[in-house]
């Protein structure tokens, strides 16, 4: 049997968080909190605490991404860019996601408005 629906599971921003983190990063957001603290400001969601770091080391472990150390940073700051297999994954999650806006649009007009 397949799963089920339970309240409070189905759309939400959770699934697009590697999405919005490569996409900071494409825009020239680097290093993790600042990558965070953008994605909070567009959705207006606080990301869960540690969250931006694991998305950051899955994209890693990926490909999607590589990271630098910031040699003058005592701390381990790092910063991140893109790799061509993050940014073509990007591309596609954005075309996606423009064939979905208009599906979204006629649900909404559906419902009324």
């Amino acid at each position: 049997m397949g799963k089920r629906w339970r309240r409070g599971q189905g759309f939400g921003v959770s699934g697009l968080y590697p999405v919005l983190v490569l996409l900071m990063i494409h825009k020239g957001y680097s290093h993790g909190y600042e990558i965070k603290r953008k994605i909070e400001e567009i959705t207006g969601i606080p990301m869960p605490e540690g969250f931006i770091y694991v998305t950051l080391n899955r994209l890693e472990a990926s490909g999607m991404i590589i990271s630098h150390p910031v040699l003058s940073d005592p701390r381990g700051k790092k910063v991140y860019m893109l790799t061509p297999l993050g940014f073509q994954f990007l591309a596609a999650r954005i075309a996606e996601l423009k064939g979905l806006r208009s599906l979204i649009d006629k649900i909404v007009d559906m419902f009324g408005g």
